[in-house]
This record gives C-alpha cells, structure tokens and sequence, in this order.
C-alpha cells in the first residue's frame, strides 16, 4: 500500500515501544508496518501489508518463540533491518493519505530472521525438488504465550490444517476455492494454476506460483480478490485449511493474484502454525 503518512516519527526508541505496547496478541488479518516509511525523508510508502498467522519455531520450547509470519517485502519495507519493531497501527484512509492514531501504534514484534524473498528448493513427498517462489520472514512476538490455561477454553479456530494445491485442483470446473483468512468481507476466488511462472515490473521469474482469480458474488458481481496492503495474508480454502501466502496481484487485471505455496514457507522458516486467534498452552484433549 503506498500513501502519504499524516505525520512523522524520529525513530523507535525503547520508550516509544513501551508506550505503544498492545496489551494482546495481534490479529491475525490486520494491517502491519514497521512505520519506518513515515519518519524517513522524501519516504511516501507507509509499508502497510498483512498479519498472514501466528506460529512457533519448531526447534524452541513452547511458549518461547512465537512469531507473526507475513512476506518480507512487508517486514523489511523501506530498508528496516533485524530487531526492528513491528507495528499493528490504527489508522484510516482519507484520498491518498494514511492518517495514524499516534497513542495506538500497537508494538507487536520484533524482526528475527532474514526470511527469504526468492526461490526455495522443496519437494513433497515422491516427487523430485522444484524451485518455489516464496515471499515470507517472521517477526518474534513481543507479548509472550499466555501461561493461564484457562485461556485454552473457547478458542477459535482460524483454519483446520494445512494443505497442498496440487495440479489436479485446477481443473476447470473444479477449482480450489480460496479467501483471505481475518477478513469477514473477503472476496471468494479460485485457483486456476498452481505452477506458474510470473514475471514481476522488475523482470524477476516467479516459479512455481499459486494464481488466483476473484469469483462473482451471489449478486454476479466482481471484486478484486485482493488489494494494496493484502500482501502477507494467508489464503484459506473453502474447507478451512491454510495453503498459501498471497504475495502479489497482477498490475493490469485487477482480479488476479498471486501466493506462495504454503509448505515450502514452512520449510524455508522452520516454523509450526498456530491455527488459533490467540496462543495458549497445549491441551491434552484433541480439539
């Protein structure tokens, strides 16, 4: 999302994140930014993208390294390096203009990887190694797991598992359906190949990438499926399971977009989803 920010911030000093700490867990589908866009000079991208989920890195002990998951270009906006802060800000949009509720830029995290914005050898199970395409880093959560197991009680549950877009879901007729995960009004679209090559404005070949295009709703009418600031989102199916990162949308055909695979992100991070709207600590019952 590229606009104007209404004000300008000197740096993220340890008092302002203090300050601006959020008290819970970020929500999952709710715009993120470092912010680093409206405090550098002549600096007119806010760097606003997407809370895609919440997981855990799968070598540490629970509870202790918890991330939001969501693509680089969104983390790293405008050059922001390692232990940068992340951002889930209030704001609201007026003509090209951002304007920012500056008692609630809501501190979330804390950039802890490098991540990756290009190609990733992975191969599932049978089938020989291809380059992926991905789009993805993490940031370390700054509020911890909660430790009060009263907490397991009443969860919602975001997506049921995760799952492979194989070829076979393309099929004209029999196309995987798809929707943004956190947005109640999302547009509903299907995939219609699920090994493409895209090349970006700056000439990149994209491998092996996930098209999506927008469906009419019940009234006929077509929206985008997706926007300026969705960048980072998790595609869900329609039968609740998580299978991708949507990372792009297409700069001439409004209703077509692009994700990354979701287990090759996975692998390349090293993480476990969480597939909660909060995290708590493990039950012993099944869910």
């Amino acid at each position: 999302m590229t606009a104007n920010a209404s004000f300008k911030l000197t740096g993220h000093s340890g008092a302002l994140v203090e300050h601006h700490l959020d008290a819970a867990l970020p929500r999952v589908g709710a715009a993120i930014s470092n912010l680093k866009g409206i405090y550098q000079f002549h600096h007119i991208n806010v760097g606003l993208g997407t809370l895609g989920f919440l997981a855990v890195k799968r070598n540490a002990p629970d509870g202790e390294s918890l991330v939001l998951v969501s693509n680089r270009h969104v983390l790293f906006a405008n050059d922001a390096e390692h232990d940068e802060i992340i951002f889930q800000p209030d704001y609201e949009e007026q003509d090209d203009h951002v304007i920012f509720d500056a008692p609630r830029l809501n501190a979330i995290a804390k950039i802890d990887g490098e991540g990756l914005c290009g190609h990733f050898s992975f191969a599932y199970p049978g089938e020989p190694e291809k380059p992926y395409y991905i789009d993805c880093a993490t940031a370390s959560l700054l509020l911890k797991q909660s430790k009060n197991p009263q907490r397991t009680q009443g969860r919602i549950r975001h997506f049921a598992k995760i799952a492979r877009v194989h070829p076979l879901d393309t099929l004209r007729g029999r196309e995987l359906k798809v929707r943004l995960l956190g947005r109640p009004d999302s547009t509903w679209g299907k995939i219609i190949d699920s090994a493409a090559t895209v090349e970006t404005i700056h000439g990149e070949l994209c491998r092996n990438t996930l098209i999506i295009e927008a469906l009419p709703d019940r009234h006929g009418v077509r929206q985008p499926f997706s926007r300026k600031g969705d960048s980072g989102a998790l595609l869900v199916d329609q039968y609740q399971r998580a299978v991708g990162l949507l990372w792009g949308y297409h700069m001439r055909d409004p209703y077509i977009s692009y994700a990354c695979h979701i287990h090759p992100v996975l692998s390349c991070l090293q993480i476990t989803p969480w597939h909660f709207d909060f995290c708590a600590p493990r039950s012993t019952n099944k869910d």
